[in-house]
């Protein structure tokens, strides 16, 4: 257990010796080089973390994992909840000016009939029989018939807003009751949270110092994690073009093919959890080369504790693509680069366990399975 401690220790000092000296990317670099083969060394022993993770850490571990989706199911649903309530203020606004629009329609027709009523059926044929000529006939006739089509067309308009009072109200009502669902949903997975919160502090208080000490790193990977994914979300969302400009993707790192972790759910290789692989891993030797997929702009390129070195290459449309753990970044933010262009050279920088190259697609900043947008060498 010590040995796992001491291999989390290595690296948090490795890590934070980028952070202490490192204020560019070309002091970064320097730093780098000096350390590259003590980091290397620790990514070597932290492969066998896993097999020592006692089970109370897994337990831990996995409550974590838990509590991540339960926290962003909250926050889904507040986000649903607050823009159906939104909606709802919208309609009971609306329905408010369509019942005024009802009410003066109906007010004019009331007085419309009563008029009509006092006046009687009579005058109108009087009207029509005191015409002096044909013209004043037709002229006294086409007033009365604009007369009867207004107050038909009236009754239409009165019909149509009564409809649309009715159907908007029944609208109301569902999104109402939805919401109303929603809110309950949002209580009963804040329970489970809360719940699932408790258990964890439980088996947290049964750790030893040095399982806590373990698992307070990986307390400091998980929020790395956490903070770069959040940011990656934040950069891809403004893209440089409501379409998608570039072209057919090509293979990221040439001649090399062997995939060594695929998108999808696997054993993390650090904290031990089931969790989703957000990319694909490509067996590569250190510096070789990592090319853009596609055409487009650089949004990122830079040291980060959890990727790396890494760049983020916006491609349009809300896609874009992210090339991680490198040993030297190569493109610059603000770059246009051309798909085949070097942005990166492999690597094992950041929480990795040896030298490989990591990429991910991500849609709209949600990650998917990169294998699927490339054109060229799959397995």
């Amino acid at each position: 257990m010590r040995k796992i401690v001491c291999i989390f220790l290595i690296l948090a000092f490795m890590l934070n010796l980028y952070s202490s000296y490192a204020t560019n990317l070309n002091e970064l670099q320097e730093q780098y080089n000096e350390v590259q083969n003590n980091i290397n060394q620790a990514n070597e022993e932290l492969e066998n973390v896993t097999n020592e993770l006692t089970e109370n850490l897994k337990q831990v571990q996995q409550l974590d994992e838990q509590i991540s989706k339960t926290e962003q199911e909250i926050k889904n649903l507040d986000i649903n909840i607050e823009d159906l309530q939104e909606q709802i203020k919208i309609q009971e606004e609306k329905l408010e000016v369509a019942k005024q629009d009802y009410s003066k329609q109906k007010e004019i027709l009331e007085n419309r009939l009563v008029a009509i009523y006092e006046a009687g059926e009579v005058q109108y044929i009087d009207i029509i029989l005191s015409s002096t000529s044909f013209t004043n006939f037709l002229s006294n006739y086409f007033l009365i018939s604009q007369v009867a089509q207004y107050d038909t067309d009236l009754l239409e308009i009165i019909e149509k807003e009564k409809n649309k009072i009715e159907l908007a109200t029944q609208k109301l009502e569902l999104d109402k009751s939805r919401l109303e669902t929603l809110k309950k949903n949002a209580q009963k997975t804040s329970n489970i949270l809360q719940s699932t919160k408790a258990l964890r502090q439980n088996y947290i208080s049964k750790l030893s110092e040095e399982e806590q000490a373990i698992q307070k790193k990986i307390d400091e990977y998980n929020n790395q994690v956490n903070e770069i994914e959040a940011q990656i979300k934040q950069v891809t969302l403004n893209s440089i073009s409501e379409e998608y400009i570039g072209g057919d993707m090509v293979w990221p790192i040439p001649g090399y093919t062997t995939i060594t972790s695929k998108y999808g759910m696997r054993t993390h290789p650090i904290t031990g959890v089931y969790k989703l692989h957000t990319g694909t891993d490509i067996s590569a030797p250190i510096g070789a080369n990592f090319v853009a997929m596609a055409d487009g702009v650089v949004l990122k390129a830079e040291y980060n504790a959890a990727y790396g070195n890494m760049v983020i290459i916006d491609h349009g449309g809300g896609i874009s693509s992210l090339y991680a753990h490198g040993s030297e970044i190569i493109a610059q933010v603000g770059q246009a680069v051309t798909k085949g262009d070097v942005v990166l050279k492999v690597g094992s920088t950041g929480y990795s366990t040896g030298p490989h190259a990591h990429f991910e697609i991500r849609v709209n900043g949600e990650t998917v399975d990169p294998i699927e947008y490339l054109t060229t060498p799959k397995q």
